[in-house]
């Protein structure tokens, strides 16, 4: 018994030793992989077993510790500050960490699929642009199985088929994990993602899914810890020029939240993002309704709002910012409530303004019109009625031989 606690006592003072060096690794801004390597070389000579899940949990120790006992900027000193510039305009920003979060089936890994044919092979998506060319992917796709890939790379030209059941990934796609050849972000894994991202510089790299990829390694997602093999990997690739686009589940019971906060687990994960996609269907309750809601949460930019609607796999469609789509279809169900006659008096005023850019008077509309408003008085009752309404303004002009008429024009 007494050697036990002879034993737990050493191993608590070396496990205080190891997060000591740790602080001071992290402090001497020791390269990644050379942290990992000396910590668990003085493990060793303290005769401590150190799992990885332990490796990760010291060093998010340590970073919370440095959190609180920076140094802070001094005045006249030259900072190094990157303007930042996107790969997708105002939704993916280069070379930094972006989340992309929605519930399952919504059609996360469809999207980004999209943005990489667009951007290997166009030059805008959803009517924003996709910027610099083609370049190097990555996707370690440990969530999904092949032929799921297949069919997100396949219509946007990174897969092509060889013949009857034979396909291959073509470039710019320089690697491919799935959910047949996985691979995790333990210590091993994120040394062979770095190696690819060494070879293949300037690269995007799409991590799909979070809780895939960090599975078997006892990390709970739940907790801030499970977020360090994350930034691990983003700290190993920065050098390389790498943007990283982290695919992720929402929560079931925090999908309508923003999107810092609609993401399953710990916000320790949103909080390392540079910008978060959250991706939602516009009508949950209708599975007819297959428009997606896309919303934005960054650091640096404006939000973005998008109703989006996949038509085909990786094949999506914009139909306009959310608000002006909630406000075309209330202006629908404003119409669908209009009499025969005020509905006629509208498409007449509207059909007028399309081609001349002018209103019309009652007696025009009379005229237009004379068995459904066979006095002017009927027909500038009605137009009255569409301007209380909010579907049409009036304004008063000088013609000549007729004084001061009112002409009406749709309401703009």
């Amino acid at each position: 018994m007494r050697d036990s606690y002879e034993k737990f006592d050493s191993d608590k003072a070396g496990i205080k030793q190891l997060q000591v060096l740790a602080l001071q690794l992290l402090k001497d801004k020791v390269p990644p992989f050379e942290r990992i390597t000396y910590l668990r070389s003085f493990a060793s000579e303290l005769d401590l077993l150190v799992r990885e899940k332990e490796l990760f949990q010291i060093f998010d120790a340590a970073r919370a510790e440095l959190r609180g006992t920076s140094d802070p900027e001094l005045p006249e000193v030259e900072l190094e500050i990157k303007d930042e510039s996107w790969l997708w305009d105002e939704l993916i920003a280069l070379e930094t960490l972006t989340i992309v979060t929605a519930l399952q089936k919504v059609g996360k890994s469809s999207l980004i699929g999209a943005v990489l044919g667009s951007l290997s092979f166009g030059s805008e998506c959803l009517g924003k642009s996709v910027n610099g060319g083609p370049r190097p992917i990555i996707i370690v796709g440990t969530d999904q199985p092949l032929r799921d890939w297949s069919e997100i790379l396949l219509p946007v030209g990174l897969m092509v088929k060889t013949g009857d059941d034979k396909k291959k990934i073509v470039d710019p796609v320089k690697a491919l994990w799935h959910k047949g050849k996985p691979i995790h972000l333990n210590e091993q894994g994120i040394e062979k993602i770095y190696d690819q991202c060494e070879i293949h510089r300037n690269a995007i790299v799409v991590l799909d899914a979070f809780a895939s990829l960090i599975s078997g390694m006892g990390l709970d997602e739940n907790h801030a810890g499970a977020t360090e093999p994350i930034r691990f990997l983003t700290e190993a690739i920065a050098p390389t020029g790498a943007t990283s686009i982290l695919l992720h589940h929402s929560s079931k019971g925090r999908s309508s939240e923003r999107a810092s906060n609609a993401a399953r687990g710990s916000n320790a994960l949103t909080g390392e993002a540079s910008q978060i996609i959250k991706l939602n269907w516009l009508n949950e309750k209708d599975e007819q309704d297959q428009r997606i809601q896309l919303t934005t949460e960054g650091r640096n930019s404006k939000t973005v709002d998008l109703v989006i609607e996949q038509i085909e796999r990786a094949v999506f469609i914009s139909h306009g910012s959310s608000g002006a789509l909630k406000q075309a279809i209330a202006q629908q169900k404003k119409e669908e409530k209009l009499s025969e006659r005020q509905y006629l008096a509208l498409t007449e005023v509207r059909e007028a303004w399309s081609k001349t850019f002018a209103g019309i008077s009652a007696k025009d509309l009379h005229e237009k019109q004379p068995d459904e408003f066979k006095k002017q008085n009927n027909a500038k009752a009605t137009l009255d009625q569409l301007v209380k309404k909010g579907f049409l303004k009036c304004d008063l002009d000088a013609v000549e031989g007729r004084g001061m008429v009112a002409f009406f024009k749709p309401h703009i």
